[in-house]
C-alpha cells in the first residue's frame, strides 16, 4: 500500500469514527409517554398545557365512570388539573381536579393551546398511541386532535371518541419512511368535549414490535421545536 492510499484509509477511518461518536452522543430517548412528569421534548402554546402532564387516573378519582387507561403514571389529559402527589400537593391540587376558566370556575374544556414535539425521523411501518377525549377533527372549526406533521403539512390526524378512556390506535406510516416529522397535540375548542387525551406514542416495525426511541433519534437527533398553531391553521 502506497503512502497516499494509507493516508486516505486513515482519513476514512477517522471520519467513520467521528460520525459514530457524534451519532452516539446525540442518540437519546424521547419523552413519548410523559413519564418525566413534565413537557420535556415538547413546546407548548396557549394555556391548555399549563397543568400537564397530569398524574394518575383522575376521571376515576372524581367518579366519572370512564377510566383514563393511561400507561405509567403520567399522561396528557387536557380536562385535568392535577400534577401529582408532590407538585400538585404543593399547588393545592387534588386528584380529580379539573381545568378552570378565567374566573376560577370549573371548566374542563376552557383552555386552548398546542403542544409540538421535537423532530424525529419516521423509520417504522406504523405509529401507535393512546388517544381519547373529544371528537373534534382537524378540518372542523374548533379542532381537538393529534396531528402528524411533515414540512408544515398535516399528513395524519386523529381524535378521541368523546370519551375520557383512551384506546390504542395506529397510523400506517410505511409510505412516510425517511421523512422528518413532528407530533402536534391540538386543543382549540372551549366547547363540549373540547379537549384531547394522549399518551404513550411509539413507532413499530412491520412485525408490530415497538422501536426504541433512542434508535429513532439516533437517525436524526438534532431536532427543532417548530410548528406553531399560527403556522398550521392555514392548512385546515
Amino acid at each position: 500500500m502506497n503512502k497516499l492510499s494509507c493516508t486516505l484509509l486513515i482519513i476514512s477511518l477517522v471520519t467513520i469514527l467521528i460520525i459514530i461518536t457524534v451519532d452516539s452522543a446525540f442518540a437519546r430517548s424521547f419523552n413519548n409517554d410523559f413519564e418525566t412528569g413534565d413537557l420535556t421534548d415538547w413546546e407548548k402554546t396557549g394555556t391548555a398545557f399549563d397543568f400537564q402532564p397530569t398524574w394518575g387516573d383522575n376521571p376515576t378519582a372524581r367518579n366519572r365512570g370512564q377510566p383514563s387507561q393511561h400507561e405509567g403514571d403520567w399522561w396528557l389529559g387536557l380536562a385535568e388539573r392535577y400534577q401529582g402527589p408532590d407538585k400538585g400537593a404543593k399547588l393545592g391540587q387534588k386528584p380529580g381536579d379539573m381545568q378552570q376558566n378565567a374566573q376560577g370556575g370549573v371548566a374542563p374544556d376552557f383552555p386552548q393551546g398546542t403542544l409540538t414535539s421535537i423532530e424525529f425521523e419516521i423509520i417504522g411501518d406504523t405509529m401507535n398511541f393512546l388517544i381519547g377525549g373529544g371528537n373534534r377533527p382537524w378540518d372542523s372549526a374548533e379542532p381537538c386532535c393529534v396531528n402528524l406533521v411533515i414540512d408544515d403539512d398535516v399528513v395524519r390526524s386523529i381524535t378521541g371518541e368523546s370519551h375520557e378512556s383512551m384506546k390504542r390506535k395506529e397510523w400506517d406510516v410505511s409510505d412516510l419512511k425517511g421523512e422528518t416529522a413532528q407530533l402536534v397535540v391540538i386543543d382549540m375548542s372551549s366547547g363540549g368535549w373540547g379537549h384531547p387525551n394522549f399518551d404513550d406514542v411509539h413507532q413499530a416495525d412491520a412485525s408490530g414490535e415497538n422501536i426504541p426511541w433512542d434508535r429513532v433519534l439516533s437517525v436524526n437527533a438534532r431536532g427543532k421545536l417548530a410548528v406553531s398553531w399560527a403556522q398550521m391553521k392555514k392548512y385546515y
